[in-house]
């Protein structure tokens, strides 16, 4: 299911635009009306990547647009497009909520600007232009965890000179296990080798066992079904990190339309890779319930979900069935889990009635940082 833009005119503008100067795109038919945000996402890749200097200032416009889903859909199609005038607005926007960022207390004081910049760093990958290497060496030694993670990523995809400046974090015990293990997954994609000599333990892990992490929808744009209003479509729980062979990885229980590769249904898998959906979408950090949970309810979630994991349960494509016991969604399994030992990180009442389905977006917004 998807839900619509609330800026209707903007994306009404953006869509009578690229109809009046293009009858398709490639071989598709073009986007056919508003309503769907996959139909608005589409229209803006296709204003980026058309060239004409118009359409391509209304992408930057959309930049700032005051609907989260448009903003998202813009960061996307901006760092598509390659456009130098995008790419230099995406940095600049980096940049202004990191000098923000310390001064604001609670990181998630905006969370709007924390998300952009967010698919901000994300949108820097797609370019694949390696002159920004610099840059965003830069911002991962200004940023967070969260924002570190999604910088490592990026890093791989633009390749180039990333190699050194990956192999040193992922040497390094002054960096967190999460973020380590990150490095370590793009050293794989570039076919380097990882430094597995005297491999030295961190200092801290980065998420606490047990916490929800979030990144996007599994299917479909970064606003689909389960974004509402942010680009926040899918949910699983950080299970901790684990040396095997000479590296770091991390461990994540989620669940997947059974469609998808590795495998899909309830699982337990042991990279970053599978979890963004081979890095389709960002990262967008851990929460945990209010009260945290405590040492023992934590074991537990993780314990009830490696065992779960290795069952070969499916997931429910109706959503009839989200919290199991036999089929699961993404969302319900999480939620699922931490009831088992005793927190609810959302409301029942979002999960029956006017509120159903449950969606990763509402479980996001109902759970508080991890700090």
């Amino acid at each position: 299911m998807t839900r619509a833009f609330k800026n209707l005119s903007l994306m009404s503008a953006f869509l009578s635009f690229f109809l009046s100067t293009h009858t398709s795109v490639g071989a598709q038919e073009p986007p056919q009306g508003p309503d769907e945000p996959e139909a608005g996402c589409a229209a803006m890749e296709a204003l980026g990547a058309s060239g004409n200097e118009a359409a391509r200032e209304s992408l930057l416009q959309a930049l700032n647009d005051p609907d989260p889903a448009v903003q998202a859909c813009a960061v996307r199609a901006a760092g598509r497009s390659g456009d130098p005038k995008a790419v230099d607005a995406l940095l600049s926007g980096i940049e202004t909520y990191l000098k923000s960022a310390g001064n604001r207390g609670d990181y998630e004081e905006d969370l709007q600007a924390r998300l952009k910049a967010i698919d901000s760093i994300w949108a820097l990958g797609e370019t694949g232009d390696a002159r920004l290497m610099n840059k965003l060496s830069k911002f991962y030694r200004e940023s967070d965890d969260v924002l570190r993670i999604n910088l490592i990523i990026s890093m791989g995809k633009l390749r180039g000179k990333a190699a050194p400046n990956l192999t040193a974090i992922a040497a390094s015990g002054e960096e967190s296990e999460a973020v380590r293990a990150a490095a370590f997954e793009m050293l794989d994609e570039l076919g380097q080798p990882a430094p597995n000599a005297n491999l030295s333990a961190s200092r801290r892990p980065g998420i606490e066992k047990a916490d929800l992490i979030y990144t996007g929808g599994v299917l479909g744009t970064i606003t689909g079904w389960g974004s509402g209003h942010m680009p926040v479509g899918h949910t699983g729980i950080f299970a901790g990190t684990e040396i095997k062979n000479g590296r770091i990885n991390v461990v994540i229980l989620d669940c997947v339309q059974n469609i998808l590769k590795p495998y899909g249904g309830v699982r337990n898998i042991y990279s970053w890779k599978n979890f963004t959906h081979y890095f389709k979408f960002p990262y967008y950090g851990n929460r945990t319930t209010r009260p945290r949970p405590t040492a023992a309810q934590r074991d537990l979630i993780v314990k009830t979900g490696l065992a779960l994991g290795k069952l070969g349960l499916k997931y429910n494509n109706s959503h009839l069935s989200q919290k199991g016991p036999l089929e699961f969604d993404c969302v319900g399994y999480t939620e699922y889990l931490y009831e088992q030992a005793g927190p609810n990180p959302t409301d029942n009442s979002f999960e029956s009635g006017l509120g159903w389905p449950l969606t990763p977006w509402e479980q996001f917004m109902s759970v508080k940082p991890s700090l």
